[in-house]
């Protein structure tokens, strides 16, 4: 028979024993439970993880929108917080939902917004512009073109990390209106003040200088990192003096800048086929900016196009020369989670004298954009572990 519980010597009461009982439970309940403890942005998180990963329909964010009010502002959270519009039907869907849902919901939700479709025309290129002119909240927004950002509707919008696939006017993104008597030298300045993350993923059509890429946006005094992308081609000396001199210009009068980002891509990008091949030929850009990135370690030089790092590939031998023998950094580079940085600064494979990429994944170029978001993933962040 089991003993009764005494206080003091005495026997308690048959409710003294269920009250003494329930507050036992209900403390050893609040110990072993510390999900009533946590914030509440931790608790959004798990919430937001649990919606995108279910299966079952009966639980989708759908579903689950129509249990309540309140509960329906937390799935309202969670779907809007990053849009991407990778197809000219989803580019139209959301500019319909954003025709019925007020500026004060989107101002408020709809944080990042990844514009990836592969097509584009000139009814989609006007939605565009109506659809970021609305999400006025965007923190960080991803556009294929800049021209979208050339509209006066789009003024009250401005992000604090914006990211471009390629930086040239082709058709529909065009932006300087036809037949203008002057040509607007910077036609997005009303982002200037708020930008402090510029990326152009790609290299344009059209070549463009890195001052004429970096003035289109304004002056940006908060400018603190700044990623763009060049054709590597043997021979090309001209641009490539320009593009050198204008990267030192940007490194000496920017001071605030902490990173300036430059992604060198083959002169054929996609390359054909399935050969592996050197970045670029002897007497290219690439040994001019390795030396720009030895005196000044804000530089980082970026070989992309494909994935660099393949199970079944051996390293070459560490014996031989290396175009990053100096005080540049290397890092071999996987896809997203297979980080392998080094003590040097130049971040590609390299054979003999030359940077070397191997076929594979697309990786670092506009299409990944959205994955890198929804990973978790800051391109940033990525450089910040190369040391000095």
């Amino acid at each position: 028979m089991t003993p009764l519980p005494r206080t003091h010597g005495n026997i308690l009461p048959q409710k003294s024993r269920v009250r003494t009982a329930i507050a036992v439970r209900a403390s050893v309940a609040s110990r072993v439970s510390p999900l009533r403890d946590i914030p509440t942005e931790i608790g959004l998180e798990i919430i937001e993880i649990a919606l995108l990963s279910t299966s079952l329909p009966s639980t989708s964010p759908t579903a689950l929108a129509l249990v309540s009010k309140s509960f329906n502002a937390v799935v309202c959270k969670t779907i809007y917080k990053i849009v991407v519009l990778d197809s000219l039907s989803r580019i139209a869907l959301f500019h319909r939902t954003v025709g019925l849902k007020s500026s004060q919901f989107l101002g408020t939700h709809v944080l990042a917004l990844a514009v990836t479709s592969e097509y584009y025309n000139t009814q989609a290129r006007n939605q565009l512009e109506q659809i970021v002119a609305a999400c006025t909240g965007l923190r960080t927004l991803a556009l294929p073109r800049p021209g979208v950002l050339a509209s006066g509707i789009i003024s009250k919008t401005r992000p604090i990390e914006l990211v471009i696939q390629q930086f040239d006017a082709m058709t529909p993104f065009e932006w300087d209106p036809p037949f203008a008597d002057k040509v607007v030298e910077s036609p997005a300045a009303h982002l200037s003040r708020n930008l402090t993350r510029l990326r152009i993923c790609e290299p344009g059509a059209v070549w463009t200088s890195p001052l004429a890429a970096v003035e289109f946006f304004g002056p940006l005094p908060g400018l603190t990192h700044l990623a763009l992308a060049r054709h590597v081609k043997s021979g090309s000396s001209l641009n490539d003096d320009v593009f050198v001199r204008e990267i030192c210009t940007l490194l000496k009068t920017r001071t605030s800048l902490k990173m300036l980002v430059v992604s060198l891509f083959p002169a054929s990008w996609p390359r054909p086929g399935p050969t592996r091949g050197s970045l670029c030929g002897h007497g290219c850009i690439c040994k001019t900016l390795l030396r720009v990135a030895e005196s000044d370690k804000r530089l980082v030089v970026l070989a992309t196009g494909w994935d660099t790092l393949h199970h079944s590939y051996v390293p070459p031998d560490t014996s031989l020369p290396h175009v990053n023998h100096g005080g540049a950094r290397l890092g071999d580079i996987g896809f997203w989670t297979n980080w392998e940085m080094s003590d040097k600064r130049v971040v590609a494979f390299t054979t003999g004298w030359e940077p070397e990429i191997l076929p594979g994944a697309v990786k670092w170029t506009y299409p990944t954009v959205a994955h890198e978001w929804f990973g978790g993933h800051n391109f940033w962040e990525n450089w910040l572990t190369l040391p000095n």
